[in-house]
């Protein structure tokens, strides 16, 4: 499972509702699938601390899920984070990947294994296109060719080699920064699937009445698996100026509306 969180931060009451809606959130997920989420990425995220109470005190605890979080430099002091059952994930190392030349969020490493096989999981939370799309798509460049960098360098001493690369790319998959991770991109064919569909939700967020994929699962060939959206009722909301219906997000600048997130989860099914 990967999802942004949109700005989670401590704040007392109103951090306890987010997070009670986000449990919710994760706890629906059994119902669906079968089973809870072996690993959950997550981004916009304030802290380690609230990451943990995600995972303390709650219905989630019982899980034992794990946590990797290490505090970025990214100037909101948003982060990435890896929530792990290692029932299911035995964590062998772990690690973050920063670029240098501006600040932004690191790319979460894990690298684990599931049974026989050893899985690369990288979390992403690209730069955004705040200033607009060109003047930023050379920060996702960077950001994507550190990325690259990494998955080449596993793919050269295993061609076989399972990895796995979640996150919000904050932007399209078909973009140029996306593409050149040359991965299969799981969530462009969910994308092309929800076009072709009935459904008036065509993507993980949406902005100014067009529904966008910028929460993406992208896996290297020998990864056998699917990907899809997860929405309940409380996560949206009707569109009232563009119609249909929308996110019910937290936040709209800084009035607080009380909503799970601007994003809807994304879920990834895989066989080993």
């Amino acid at each position: 499972m990967f999802w942004n969180l949109e700005n989670f931060y401590l704040d007392s009451r109103r951090f306890v509702s987010k997070r009670d809606l986000i449990v919710k959130t994760v706890m629906a997920v059994k119902d669906r699938e079968g089973e809870f989420p072996a690993l959950i990425g997550l981004c916009e995220t304030d802290s380690y601390l609230a990451t943990r109470m995600l995972v303390n005190n709650t219905p989630l605890e019982r899980l034992g899920y794990k946590i990797i979080h290490k505090d970025s430099p990214d100037k909101r002091g948003i982060d990435v984070a890896l929530l792990y059952r290692d029932e299911f994930f035995n964590l062998l190392s772990a690690r973050f990947l920063r670029v240098t030349s501006f600040k932004t969020r690191d790319i979460l490493y894990a690298k684990g294994t599931v049974g026989v096989d050893t899985l690369h999981i990288f979390v992403n939370h690209w730069p955004s296109k705040l200033g607009g799309e060109k003047s930023s798509s050379s920060k996702r460049m960077e950001v994507a060719a550190l990325l690259k960098s990494v998955t080449d360098s596993i793919k050269s001493t295993n061609l076989s080699a399972l990895i796995i690369a979640m996150g919000d790319f904050n932007d399209a998959p078909s973009s140029e920064a996306v593409k050149s991770l040359e991965l299969n991109n799981l969530s462009g064919k969910l994308k092309d699937s929800l076009n072709a569909s009935h459904s008036e939700i065509k993507g993980s967020h949406k902005f100014r009445g067009r529904w966008e994929m910028l929460d993406q699962f992208l896996v290297s060939d020998s990864v056998r698996g699917s990907a899809s959206l997860f929405y309940m009722p409380h996560l949206l909301t009707e569109d009232k100026k563009y119609y249909g219906v929308k996110t019910r997000r937290t936040f709209v600048g800084p009035r607080f509306i009380g909503g799970a997130s601007d994003h809807l989860p994304i879920l990834l099914r895989i066989k080993l």
